[in-house]
């Protein structure tokens, strides 16, 4: 009979447990997009849970502060117009960089957020042009591009526009300095409007975090909106979401949540328990409802976040390096299962479909795993090879075949297989030396 009895206690709590784990699982592998929609499903189906505030304006890429701005009449030119016009305008500027920006023009999507990554741009220029250009020359145009009006353009995101726009005001005012730490290093608080959270973790007044919050709502959080439409600006539907943003100052490397997800709470009318036997069940049994998917909610953004920051602490040489893509290390996911503790499963589903914004790109955060490169250095990844392979067939004189690219790896320290050698410049649409001419 003790046997018995506790058979059924352990079976009676696998039972308790499997529906939350089941549900976190379920979360984890969810989009933003697709947590909002699932939120507001609840929100209509279970009456003890609301809202905190009211939800977040949407923008291109992330979570907005509800900014509110007064309606900005449309501009008789379009947002690339205007910025070729002022391109035209720069006297300082090269031509080849006027060009490259010119051409990361046509990437903007029509709020005015930048669509593609440095390196998926070089690659867009290289195919489309035969404009020679360095990668210093590449992120000069970028910056150059930035600078441009309106403030803001160029973005990769919400949060990047708004650090655009605050970096051209002065900041010797109070209000500059502190809307600039906010949106910097605690934008995931302030975009889900705890202010008063926000405040303590930023160790600052309620009334200085006010004053930040009333200049950052007179920011434009769509900064291309307002210029007449451009019909070859149909990236704007198709720009990416990220799940995570990473900010580093090159020598260290921080990783935040947008949240773009609602804050919930109990409604007030589902705190006590009526008198009445019946009613007091149904209250208890939503109110359970709710609490269980707080905590679900709560437990995904800790999964995600515990993930975003090994991955962050793994990649470290990567994300200090502004877009060096060679810098990214071999991992694979029992690394960051054993840096955070959590289940091999949960974080394949967790990167999963996941994506990533830094200060120069979006970025799949699948891409920052990656097995070992073949090398006799363990330590060595694939795309440092791959990026080691790129620097030669640049600069090659008279095209290498697949031995003397070997042999040249092998004199800068790579010690790769020829095969592998011939994989990786496959992969890369590196024609073979035959058919590769230089002028």
């Amino acid at each position: 009979m003790k046997q018995t009895s506790q058979l059924t206690q352990s079976q009676l709590l696998r039972q308790r447990l499997l529906p939350q784990q089941l549900r976190l699982v379920a979360l984890v592998e969810k989009t933003d997009e697709e947590v909002e929609q699932e939120i507001a499903r609840e929100l209509d189906e279970n009456p003890a849970l609301e809202r905190v505030s009211a939800p977040p304006v949407p923008a291109a890429t992330t979570s907005a502060p509800a900014i509110e701005r007064p309606e900005t009449p449309d501009f008789d030119e379009t947002l690339a117009e205007a910025l070729e016009r002022q391109l035209a305008e720069l006297p300082d500027a090269s031509p080849t960089i006027r060009r490259l920006a010119a051409y990361m023009v046509g990437a903007l999507d029509g709020n005015g957020y930048m669509t593609r990554t440095l390196p998926q741009l070089k690659t867009d220029i290289e195919l489309a042009t035969e404009l020679p250009f360095t990668d210093a020359e590449l992120r000069e145009a970028y910056n150059l591009l930035r600078s441009l009006d309106p403030a803001g353009v160029g973005a990769q995101d919400l949060r990047d526009t708004l650090l655009l726009q605050l970096r051209r005001l002065d900041p010797e005012r109070p209000e500059v300095a502190d809307a600039l730490e906010i949106v910097r290093h605690f934008f995931d608080i302030y975009s889900r409007r705890s202010l008063r959270k926000l405040a303590d973790y930023a160790e600052m007044t309620p009334a200085r975090v006010e004053a930040a919050d009333a200049l950052v709502r007179t920011l434009n959080p769509k900064p291309g909106a307002a210029y007449a439409s451009d019909p070859t600006q149909a990236l704007a539907r198709a720009a990416v979401q990220p799940d995570f943003i990473v900010e580093t100052d090159g020598k260290r490397a921080w990783i935040a949540l947008p949240n773009s997800l609602p804050e919930l709470r109990i409604e007030q009318s589902f705190a006590i328990d009526p008198e009445n036997p019946e009613a007091a069940k149904f209250v208890r049994d939503r109110r359970s409802q709710a609490l269980s998917f707080i905590d679900a909610l709560r437990r995904r953004q800790e999964t995600l976040l515990a993930i975003g920051r090994a991955i962050v602490e793994l990649q470290a040489p990567f994300f200090t390096s502004a877009d060096d893509e060679s810098r990214i290390r071999p991992m694979v996911l029992r690394q960051i299962a054993e840096a955070t503790g959590l289940d091999l499963s949960l974080i394949s589903r967790a990167v999963a479909g996941k994506w990533l914004a830094t200060q120069w790109g979006v970025y799949p955060l699948k891409s920052f795993f990656n097995h070992r490169s073949g090398a006799a250095d363990d330590s060595t990844s694939a795309r440092e090879i791959e990026a080691a392979i790129r620097r030669l067939v640049d600069e090659e004189s008279t095209p290498l075949t697949d031995d003397a690219l070997t042999d040249a790896l092998a004199a800068i320290g790579y010690k790769v297989a020829r095969r592998t050698v011939a994989k990786y410049r496959t992969r890369m649409g590196i024609l073979p030396a035959r058919l590769r001419h230089k002028h």
